[in-house]
């Protein structure tokens, strides 16, 4: 089975990250799924936003969870103007598909998006990225079918997310060794590699040997940016 490719943040570089745009883009160069961010504003509504701050994509020195949907849609990237934030009814109301959510948040608004998912009926399209163990029950609890993927913050945690209900882990580069991949698969989970080293400003991004050393111990799958490059690498053969 070949070892899947997230487009993470999209795929930044030739469109801005986290834009419809750079989804289809992704998807068009063979992304098997594209990874975004979910937050919600003050008036609890869902968008699409790695940052806390909205300064580094949009411009504008502001907390998403402080702006209103209405403020929300009014930014445009830095990278190009041309290009408007998202909202995550502007994205289910495209053909954009699959979608990796990542939540950057925890506890109840998760069952508000495990419900919106549901009720527009793209549970099979959607994984959920959760930070802690339990909110996968809340998920689960709002839509039994929506898989769940681990996005721990911590190494330590692994063991409360192995016997819980999330579908896949996903762990840092630096994180994985046979032993974490075998117990990983043992319990019946997917594992999902997140390319980078955060400690080094380093996120997306890794070398071909990592690529090389995943695929042969059993990884399911990678969050990386460059989507071209990583399917020349792990598909084509290619090195560069």
């Amino acid at each position: 089975m070949l070892l899947s490719i997230i487009a993470h943040r999209c795929g930044p570089g030739r469109y801005p990250e986290q834009s419809l745009a750079a989804a289809r883009h992704a998807l068009a160069l063979g992304a098997d799924r594209v990874e975004m961010d979910v937050r919600y504003t003050r008036d609890g509504e869902p968008v699409i936003c790695h940052d806390e701050n909205t300064e580094r994509v949009f411009g504008v020195d502001g907390l998403c969870r402080e702006m209103t949907l209405e403020r929300f849609r009014t930014l445009r990237h830095v990278d190009d103007p041309g290009c408007p934030a998202h909202t995550l009814e502007d994205v289910f109301d495209s053909p954009v598909r699959p979608l990796l959510l990542h939540c950057k948040f925890s506890g109840p608004l998760l069952a508000d998006l495990a419900g919106r998912i549901r009720d527009r009926n793209l549970a099979g399209d959607c994984v959920l990225g959760v930070q802690a163990a339990e909110d996968v029950a809340i998920v689960h609890a709002a839509c039994p079918e929506i898989r769940v993927l681990a996005f721990m913050r911590q190494m330590e945690a692994l063991t409360d997310f192995l016997s819980g209900g999330a579908q896949f882990i996903r762990l840092w580069e630096d994180w994985v060794t046979p032993e974490r991949v075998r117990w990983v698969h043992e319990a019946g989970k997917g594992l999902w590699v997140m390319a980078g080293k955060p400690e080094e400003g380093l996120v997306g991004v890794t070398d071909v040997d990592r690529l090389l050393e995943w695929r042969k111990l059993g990884v399911d799958g990678i969050l990386i940016n460059d989507v071209a490059w990583a399917i020349g690498v792990l598909r084509l053969g290619g090195q560069a």
